[in-house]
């Protein structure tokens, strides 16, 4: 574009140019869009003049403005693609009949469509579940003391982002070996406690505390209230 402008602007002589605005006077009323981008020199020896430096200025703060709105389309953009895929998702999680069909389907959606390396899925055991046969994850019992390590998400009941402690490392994977560099804990809340979704990454900026988390806990409500009703 910036091309096409050059080649056009090269058939075009300065007299042209004030012949035109000698004629149309109001031109630049009705483009003042152009003025921003214009650089009119205000003579005055050596020094600035206070005009010209108060001209620059506007002129890096509009620039500066165009870029963050950019940005903010890009974000806004990129907000509402990951919107539609949850919603999809949430979808798909109401649909399914079975806990193995909820975490699986959970499982492939975060690591396909949410980059998540890693998935992990922790339910809290008592008795209410003693009996009931559940797929692949890791049971904690309800009166396990390791569980204090988590009082603070179930008790804001919010997303976590952040590093894990080697004892909470412990508590929530056990015996496995998980090289984990940063991980997003999901409570999983209704009418008590029923387990955790962690997410978990090699890389330690992946998660990091901070981060906005607001469609993790959009989808922690759901697969709580979900997974109640299939325990």
């Amino acid at each position: 574009m910036q091309t096409e402008t050059q080649e056009i602007a090269k058939g075009i002589t300065a007299s042209a140019v004030r012949q035109f605005l000698t004629v149309n006077p109001e031109f630049f009323n009705q483009h003042d869009d152009l003025l921003q981008r214009l650089r009119i020199p205000h003579h005055t020896g050596a020094a600035v003049s206070l005009v010209e430096k108060q001209v620059s200025s506007l002129r890096n703060k509009c620039a500066t403005l165009e870029h963050s709105l950019r940005d903010l389309i890009s974000v806004a953009r990129d907000n509402e693609e990951l919107h539609q895929r949850l919603h999809r998702l949430i979808q798909d999680i109401i649909s399914s009949r079975s806990l193995d069909g909820v975490f699986a389907l959970t499982r492939d959606n975060l690591q396909t469509n949410f980059n998540a390396e890693n998935v992990h899925f922790v339910v809290i055991t008592g008795e209410s579940t003693a009996d009931i046969e559940l797929p692949d994850h890791r049971e904690i019992p309800a009166n396990d003391p390791g569980l204090e390590l988590f009082a603070d998400v179930f008790k804001k009941r919010e997303t976590q982002c952040g590093e894990l402690t080697e004892q909470q490392q412990s508590v929530l994977f056990g015996s496995d070996e998980v090289e984990v560099g940063s991980a997003a804990i999901i409570p999983l809340y209704h009418d008590g406690q029923i387990g955790m979704v962690v997410l978990t990454s090699k890389d330690e900026t992946r998660f990091t505390s901070g981060k906005g988390v607001m469609f993790l806990n959009q989808l922690g409500e759901v697969l709580s209230r979900r997974v109640y009703s299939l325990l």
